[in-house]
């Protein structure tokens, strides 16, 4: 699982299966421009893909790609819809639970989990900054559905923590 640029730096999602066929794809809705497209970032046991896709008008938005090919995108709840705003997951449990990170529409990083059946939390970590550049950012996600991330305070000093269900 992984992306590829092709020779106009438009991104592609792919994966490798057992028999070591080769399956590449694109999120519906994703933009075809430079620097556009599929990006394909974490796959759990059963198969499933989460990732993001950059929009024809540069906005960022989530899918989960089944194991038989089955899309679903999502944006995530005061995600920004300039260019390079919106959200981005960044890891993916064997339940299906998803955690990531979304740019609002003044630049403030905020966390988000989304669970298999589709329900989105936002997370903003005690003492993020709620300047530009500042705020949560979740990264992995367990199969307990523990979160570990960082924020940037209101002095722009990063510091890491750890979001238990």
């Amino acid at each position: 699982m992984g992306v590829y640029f092709d020779a106009g730096f438009v991104p592609h999602g792919f994966v490798r299966a057992p028999d070591g066929t080769i399956t590449t794809f694109d999120a519906p809705g994703a933009g075809t421009g430079l620097f556009q497209g599929t990006g394909a970032n974490c796959i759990n046991p059963a198969g499933t893909i989460d990732g993001g896709f950059t929009d024809s008008s540069k906005v960022n938005h989530c899918f989960v790609r089944d194991a038989d090919g089955t899309f679903t995108t999502f944006d995530v709840p005061g995600a920004g819809t300039a260019p390079n705003q919106g959200p981005l997951p960044l890891g993916i449990n064997p339940r299906g639970s998803i955690s990531g990170e979304s740019l609002d529409t003044s630049n403030v990083f905020h966390g988000f989990v989304r669970a298999k059946d589709g329900t989105i939390t936002t997370i903003d970590a005690p003492g993020a900054g709620t300047g530009p550049g500042q705020g949560t950012q979740c990264g992995s996600i367990n199969p307990a559905g523990a979160i570990t991330g960082s924020y940037i305070d209101s002095n722009n000093v990063f510091h890491g923590f750890l979001r238990t269900p």
